[in-house]
């Protein structure tokens, strides 16, 4: 929304024709008994000129920049608030479900960084099918808990990663290493 300084001014001139008892349009003395002599709204109306004044004085408002989230930080989660599911969930809803117990200036977990991690742990690997890489429990990944399911989705079959209570636990209970050892940081474009 563009500022019109000049009829910023005009206003904060009606505004304090009201605030003095005086019709901005005829410049008449209004009624003691009108409601706009009311001390409080006389009060109230010369704080919106003195704002107005500044809104000039400052060539108009400037948006309040957007804060940069701060990094992902596992002591200010609440992670005690973490509800395991018994029935198997993929990566994508653990990570949401992370970051509904982060606050809102805090930059979000990754489902990269955690599949990232437990690539390196070796708990999933990397397969190439159809010149895409896809992630597969290893038989470490398994004995945690990661299986996979095929399903039937709009563009035809596929099969889900899916972690069960027990690698629900695996992952929260190690959330540490996954911060610690850089997964979760920003990817710097080359």
């Amino acid at each position: 929304m563009d500022i019109d300084i000049k009829l910023i001014a005009h206003a904060k001139d009606y505004i304090d024709d009201l605030a003095r008892g005086v019709n901005p349009l005829s410049k008449e003395f209004i009624d003691d008994n009108e409601i706009i002599n009311n001390v409080k709204i006389s009060r109230c109306l010369f704080y919106v000129s003195d704002i107005l004044e500044a809104v000039i004085e400052g060539g108009g408002v400037k948006k309040p920049k957007k804060l940069k989230p701060e990094l992902f930080n596992l002591q200010m989660l609440e992670l005690d608030n973490y509800e395991y599911l018994n029935q198997p969930i993929t990566i994508s809803v653990i990570a949401r479900r992370i970051n509904e117990l982060k606050p809102e200036n805090m930059e979000k977990l990754k489902v990269t960084a955690i599949t990232n991690w437990l690539v390196d742990i070796n708990m999933l690997s990397v397969v190439q099918m159809n010149g895409k890489n896809h992630k597969h429990p290893t038989a470490n990944g398994e004995s945690i808990g990661i299986t996979m399911e095929k399903r039937e989705g709009q563009y035809g079959s596929y099969y889900a990663v899916l972690y069960n209570e027990l690698a629900q636990r695996f992952i929260i209970d190690n959330l540490s290493a996954i911060i610690d050892g850089g997964y979760n940081q920003r990817q710097k474009k080359q």
